[in-house]
């Protein structure tokens, strides 16, 4: 069904039938994922006595969101009415389980086992929201300002999530903050299962173009988006390795706390950079776009590696930000005019897989580079931001901008 004929301002496109409800709830349930990470990390580490195996614990649960993909391929031939209650009820026996063996002594490979099942079964909130947004705004302006206040929104979590854990931990044992992410999930997974939006499922694969058609002769699917994956994973090893350059410059002040104050100018700068692309943004073939966002970002990691104050690094981070909303917002745009609809949910949850993956790797590399100082992981970062701007323009080049998004047969219903 669409809710929203006109969506001219965030405003009115929240103002479909229940459409802020269903927005709202699933970010409560996606702060549940900007809780988790610190709130885990402390609960192994003082179950096990071990800060290496919490930390190793957690880059198992992160390695394991990787399968979203697969999630999100049930989603689409099954509905999210059907797989989402089931998938959170995992997770969330998952977590209460490690909130009872936080409070035991267990051996540590029980926490190596535990991490990744929590990780594999992560509910994918992100992927079923936007699902919902295109059922909700129609392809144009309107997508494109329902992507953006997404990310915003996305962006706005990476603030409040921290805090939030944060809390927990200065209140009580770690383990609660498990507790306290199996309830928010509750709140997504409810609030997008009650939702009268409901995506189209049932249909299995994506019917060719019309002969003669401009994309008869168009890569679909993941043939489609090879290109923009890798230009997202070089953008999120890069991102990645500004991150740790971030807190080697804090590191080298002798105050560690400004990397928080540094990082949060980031996430500032991306969350006005989504407010400004909801109301301005326009349509122009991804690949271009991309670049040119990815290359702005660049200039400013390689500008941060010529700076030595953190106060001029949070300014010209926090500028290079504006572009990170952006980015997302374009991706997702790109993946729904390449994707027939019944493949869209699964084949854009490999934006994030990109971004994940490039993620992991660029925080590897800039690690061993910041022990030659805090330049040369924005020097790294720069590098990677402008491989990702050649990637993106490569692959606008060589998948062409379509005119038409694909389209497929009549569903059958949920």
């Amino acid at each position: 069904m669409s809710g929203v004929t006109d969506a001219g301002s965030t405003g009115l496109l929240l103002a479909g039938p229940a459409v802020a409800r269903t927005f709202a709830c699933a970010l409560l349930g996606r702060l549940a994922y900007g809780v988790l990470p610190l709130c885990f990390l402390f609960t192994v580490r003082d179950a096990a006595g071990s800060l290496a195996l919490a930390a190793t614990a957690s880059a198992l649960l992160g390695i394991a969101t990787l399968a979203m993909p697969v999630h999100a391929r049930l989603l689409d031939r099954l509905g999210q009415r059907r797989v989402l209650p089931v998938v959170a009820g995992c997770w969330s026996a998952l977590l209460v389980t490690g909130a009872v063996l936080a409070r035991g002594d267990h051996p540590p490979a029980t926490w190596l086992v535990l991490a990744p099942l929590i990780g594999l079964s992560s509910p994918v909130l992100g992927p079923s929201m936007r699902a919902q947004w295109r059922e909700i705004a129609p392809e144009g302006p309107q997508r494109r300002r329902a992507y953006a206040l997404d990310s915003v929104g996305e962006e706005s979590l990476y603030l409040v999530g921290p805090i939030v854990a944060g809390a927990v931990l200065a209140l009580g044992p770690a383990w609660v903050g498990l507790l306290v992410a199996a309830a928010l999930v509750w709140c997504g997974v409810l609030g997008l299962a009650l939702s009268p939006y409901r995506p189209p499922v049932g249909v299995v694969g994506a019917p060719s173009a019309p002969s003669g058609s401009p994309g008869a002769r168009a890569p679909s699917g993941a043939a489609a988006i090879g290109g923009l994956v890798a230009s997202l994973a070089l953008f999120g090893a890069g991102s990645a390795a500004a991150f740790v350059g971030i807190a080697a410059l804090a590191d080298r002040a002798g105050r560690p706390g400004l990397a928080g104050l540094i990082e949060a100018a980031v996430a500032i700068g991306a969350v006005a950079g989504g407010l400004v692309w909801a109301r301005h943004g326009r349509s122009h073939p991804a690949g271009r776009v991309l670049a040119l966002l990815l290359v702005v970002l660049a200039l400013a990691q390689a500008l941060v590696a010529l700076v030595a104050g953190p106060l001029a690094a949070a300014v010209v981070l926090g500028l290079g930000g504006l572009t990170t909303s952006p980015v997302f917002v374009v991706a997702y745009a790109a993946v729904d005019e390449r994707v027939a609809p019944a493949r869209r949910t699964e084949m854009s949850t490999w934006v994030n897989v990109g971004v994940n993956g490039g993620s992991a790797l660029g925080t590897a590399v800039a690690g061993l580079a910041a022990g030659g100082g805090a330049a040369l992981p924005f020097a790294l970062a720069a590098a990677l931001s402008a491989g990702a701007a050649g990637v993106a323009a490569a692959w606008g080049r060589m998948s062409p901008w379509p005119s038409t998004s694909p389209t497929t047969p009549q569903p059958t219903s949920s």
